[in-house]
């Protein structure tokens, strides 16, 4: 009974624990993209990511654009641009728009 009810109290600071981690840290990604593809590496992807704080929407806009990036260009080798398009608030979150272009080697 005693060790049924320790693993009970130590579930529930661990379940309260993550929680509030998830909460700081977390991201929210937008399911939608665009691609202008030229042809070849003549490729521009603009993505998006919002975020509570600037540097986690920049990081994650980032990632976002480079991997849809890769989904296009595919194994080619190629170095990534990145320019941020803008930056706006919706729903209290911060959000960054990216577009990443792919880099001759």
């Amino acid at each position: 009974m005693r060790s049924r009810l320790i693993l009970v109290l130590i579930g529930v600071i661990l379940i309260i624990g993550c929680a509030n981690v998830k909460q700081d840290y977390q991201t929210f990604y937008h399911p939608e993209y665009k691609v202008i593809d030229r042809g070849a590496l003549k490729v521009k992807v603009i993505s998006q990511a919002c975020s509570e704080r600037f540097e986690d929407a920049l990081s994650a806009a980032k990632r976002n654009a480079k991997f849809h990036l890769r989904s296009v260009v595919g194994n080619k080798k190629h170095g990534v641009k990145f320019k941020k398009v803008g930056n706006y608030i919706k729903d209290s979150k911060i959000c960054v728009e990216m577009r990443a272009s792919p880099l001759h080697h």
